[in-house]
């Protein structure tokens, strides 16, 4: 008889655990508990009472530390950098297979052909970087300089270009240009057909451009990226051997004819960063393009071995 007493008080406490609140047990709670169990105030019990009061503190205590650690868990999720938010969107160049690297010199282009059979047109002085084969959900690229991307249509598996700026464009199947060169302050992209997107490694949202649109990504990030209707002349002819400037700044004209040529320019007087220049040059020399700089823009030049003074 004494068992079957002690079997019910531990079936009756057990019901009193499953059903423990997650706050500190009133006096009320307690007062119920006792008529529940049933009992008459003996030691034994009593110590019962104690059992299970403490059981409640410990529960509250535990779901207490528990909804902390879960606060904590989030609160670190939250804080996740948008890097690695986005790698989990964007795989990394990284891949079981070899990694190659096309290296275009100064004063010449070259064709790269992509494991996917994509194509792939570089500018002077550019660098690509892509993997002996694409694997599954990791078509990526790095491009550091300019490139005209004809890209195999794939809406399952996007391509991704990555480039030292910071500046991720996602392609599904589309033709454009891509000119991001370490050294140049901005980042132009120009769609000539199909779909686009920017991304940055700080932030998740894309930026879709529409068909024959250019987008300009300064320094101060996408956010402030200036969009319009883009000059394809300007923007593209590079690829068909065209040398294209339209009003523009002789700072980028400097760089532009360095790479073209394969020349090293010098600035002595700082008057000539003033000026902008607009010409159009197909199979033309460098010296050709010295004396029209001269004819229109004013800006002397002297020429020894691959190094050119402006002044």
């Amino acid at each position: 008889m004494k068992d079957k007493n002690i079997q019910d008080y531990k079936e009756k406490a057990e019901w009193v655990f499953l059903n423990l609140p997650d706050s500190a047990p009133s006096s009320k709670a307690l007062h119920d508990i006792r008529r529940a169990v049933g009992f008459v105030n003996t030691p034994l019990k009593r110590g019962i009472i104690w059992v299970i009061s403490a059981a409640a503190v410990v529960m509250l205590v535990v779901s207490s530390i528990l909804l902390l650690h879960n606060r904590s868990l989030e609160k670190q999720l939250n804080n996740m950098t948008a890097e690695y938010k986005l790698m989990m969107v964007v795989p990394d160049l990284e891949q079981n297979d070899a990694i190659l690297k096309y290296n275009v010199n100064p004063g010449v282009k070259g064709n790269v052909i992509l494991p996917d059979g994509s194509e792939v047109i570089l500018n002077s002085d550019s660098r690509l970087t892509c993997p002996s084969r694409f694997e599954d959900g990791k078509r990526v690229v790095e491009l550091d300089g300019e490139g005209y991307f004809k890209v195999k249509s794939n809406r399952d598996w996007p391509m991704f270009v990555r480039t030292k700026k910071g500046v991720i464009v996602k392609v599904t199947g589309t033709e454009f240009n891509l000119s991001s060169y370490s050294n140049d302050k901005n980042l132009k992209l120009t769609l000539v057909s199909g779909k686009v997107s920017l991304m940055t490694d700080d932030q998740e949202e894309e930026i879709v451009l529409k068909e024959k649109e250019e987008i300009v990504v300064s320094p101060e990030g996408i956010s402030s990226a200036g969009r319009k209707v883009a000059d394809m002349r300007l923007n593209t002819s590079w690829k068909d051997g065209y040398l294209v400037f339209d009003n523009t700044p002789i700072e980028e004209v400097i760089k532009r004819i360095e790479r073209w040529y394969g020349v090293v320019i010098t600035v002595n007087n700082t008057k000539v960063m003033d000026n902008v220049f607009t010409a159009s040059f197909s199979s033309e020399s460098l010296g050709q393009v010295l004396n029209l700089l001269r004819l229109t823009c004013g800006v002397r030049s002297s020429v020894q071995d691959n190094r050119v003074s402006l002044y």
